[in-house]
């Protein structure tokens, strides 16, 4: 694919993080930058407050170091949650045609630019591969994380659809599989509501994230991709008229400036970037899950609930009612020989009145200290690493997850597209790579790069924007009078779910429900439990029920459609597309992207 000429554009940016961090950007524009205060210090000063969580950290490899980023991630997401945040207005910076951009030499101008390498990697990788000349930055080492993934072997088919990686390859990369996995809620005190739910095929396959990612920068490389490590994004230049052009700025590690061209900047740094942000006019995600958990090699293996056993892996579990304000879930499953990852988190509402509460040092304190009841420990137990972040999500906002102005397109945990109650944001960024690539193609070839076009992209599904509903039943809305009810909710609806089939079940966890799902799932949880009327009413307001109620009309509208679609076009879909494409590039992008969405919701 032909690049874009030196006198055209300019540079590039970067992104990712450190060993066990989930991805967030700090708002310094350095992603998860740690403080100044030294790691011995900060840990002296932080073990008054949080013993346990210091204690923890000093024993694991490289566990002050982690600290400090996680007191660094604290510190800015109250900035980010309270409306705290430093000027954006430079972030992105607009000029009025391609001469007056910084000037790029031929060999710094791309096609395509990604700022981060961590998810946004695997789309990098599939673009270079079909021919476009693509820059991934980051600033830590591209492709590096020591997050922990699981997800389904029917998701990762996506990638050899790509011609990513083959089987074989993937096979590689996979560190355990179990046999199923179980939704299980607390019901000691409300035994006849106590209703287990068994997974099958869902978030079963644990994956080697280090050994994917080094695979697909691998792949990246030898398709011709350029990768620059150590760089940090400090802005962005667009033009306003003419051809679409960007330049972005970075530093690297001598702090030198550097400045990369492209047709199109792609965004993967994150939701809390500097960049995110201002895409998003400062506005941070609707929901939030504040999550903590370390990899852990020790635990007790048996029959018992108390235990781990082998070939099941925990998805959503409780094991107490609501505690200090908030309903407490684990998950937790088994990596490469005795490794279990444990990931402790909550549901919450992304206010300022609720920042202080969502501290990931003070939920890390509880970590420590609750781990014992949820699964027995050895003597010999030791934690590997830490994991945490704050996971995003945004509510009912149609196309929400295409973040998008002229020149720049958000993908990964930057759209904040994964499902509002099991947060997979792994796993949709997975299942949609063909739908984003292909699109992507598309834009590209057409020159098709304004905001209204590439709004078209992302990993949005009307079926995802409806069950946020789900998510708000999770988070207690009277804790201190009726600590019980998320428990008894979510009883009455996992066993709701399991006196349905186990298909529509898979559909649900993997944000493929259809139209018919979704009224079966909502009728069957009323008969089983009526009170969830008045429960909605109080937990939702009239306003979020209107909302909803829109939602719905919406998902119901998109399903007739996808309904007509399936009966009298879907057969030849490729023809006419293609023909319609050449008459109207414009319109045949909006037609593709419709029916890529329908695709990625499971109804095609």
């Amino acid at each position: 694919m032909k690049t874009i000429s030196a006198n055209e554009t300019n540079e590039r940016d970067a992104s990712d993080c450190p060993p066990g961090v989930a991805p967030a950007v700090g708002l310094s524009g350095n992603k998860d930058e740690p403080p100044q205060l030294p790691a011995a210090a900060l840990a002296e000063q932080l073990a008054q407050k949080y013993p346990r969580t210091v204690e923890n950290f000093k024993r694991m490899p490289d566990g002050l170091v982690s600290l400090q980023y996680v007191a660094a991630l604290d510190t800015r997401w109250q900035q980010v949650s309270r409306g705290e945040i430093p000027a954006l207005s430079d972030i992105i910076q607009t000029v009025p045609t391609v001469r007056d951009l910084p000037t790029v030499t031929e060999s710094r101008a791309f096609d395509l630019i990604y700022a981060g390498g961590v998810l946004g990697l695997f789309s990098a990788a599939v673009m270079a591969r079909k021919g476009f000349a693509v820059l991934v930055f980051d600033q830590r080492q591209v492709g590096t994380s020591h997050r922990e993934w699981n997800i389904s072997d029917e998701e990762l088919e996506q990638f050899v659809r790509c011609g990513l990686f083959s089987q074989a390859e993937i096979e590689q990369a996979i560190a355990n599989r179990y046999q199923k996995g179980l939704v299980r809620f607390y019901a000691h005190d409300i035994p006849e509501a106590a209703a287990d739910l068994w997974l099958d095929k869902v978030l079963d396959v644990a994956i080697d994230l280090g050994k994917l990612l080094e695979m697909a920068r691998q792949k990246f490389v030898e398709a011709g991709g350029t990768i620059l490590d150590h760089r940090a994004f400090r802005k962005a230049y667009l033009t306003e008229s003419g051809p679409v052009r960007s330049v972005v700025e970075l530093t690297n590690e001598q702090g030198e400036i550097e400045h990369y061209g492209a047709r199109l900047l792609i965004n993967a740094m994150g939701s809390i970037s500097p960049l995110s942000l201002a895409l998003m006019d400062g506005k941070p995600f609707d929901g939030v899950c504040p999550t903590v958990g370390s990899t852990v090699r020790g635990f007790k293996h048996g029959p018992d609930r108390h235990q781990m056993q082998a070939g099941v892996g925990d998805v959503l579990v409780s094991v107490a009612h609501a505690q200090s304000g908030k309903q407490l879930i684990w998950e937790g499953f088994a990596g490469r020989a005795d490794e279990v990852t444990v990931y402790l988190f909550y549901y919450d509402l992304v206010q300022p009145d609720r920042a202080s509460s969502q501290s990931l040092l003070e939920l890390f304190e509880t970590y420590f200290e609750l781990l014992p009841t949820y699964k027995e420990l050895t003597p010999n137990y030791a934690h590997l690493k830490p994991v945490y972040g704050f996971i995003p999500a945004r509510h009912h906002r149609q196309q929400s997850g295409a973040a998008a102005q002229r020149g720049i397109l958000s993908v990964g945990d930057a759209t904040s597209p994964q499902s509002s109650l099991t947060f997979c944001g792994f796993g949709s960024q997975v299942r949609n790579l063909p739908r984003l690539t292909s699109l992507l193609e598309q834009v590209l070839q057409h020159e098709l790069l304004e905001a209204q076009d590439l709004r078209q992209i992302g990993a949005h599904q009307i079926n995802i924007s409806l069950v946020w509903v789900f998510s708000r039943f999770m988070q207690p809305h009277n804790a201190r009078q009726r600590p019980d009810d998320v428990n008894r909710i979510m009883n009455a609806f996992c066993g709701s779910l399991a006196r349905l089939d186990k298909a529509l079940t898979r559909r649900f966890f993997q944000d493929r429900i259809g139209w018919r799902d979704y009224n079966r799932i909502l009728l069957s949880s009323a008969r089983r439990y009526p009170r969830v009327f008045p429960f909605t009413l109080e937990v939702l307001g009239l306003k979020g029920i209107g909302a909803w109620a829109s939602d719905y009309l919406k998902f119901s509208r998109e399903a007739l459609l996808c309904s007509l679609y399936r009966s009298l076009l879907a057969k030849h879909e490729t023809r006419w597309q293609a023909r319609l494409t050449r008459f109207s590039p414009r319109f045949g992008l909006k037609m593709a992207a419709r029916s890529q969405e329908w695709r990625a919701c499971g109804w095609l």
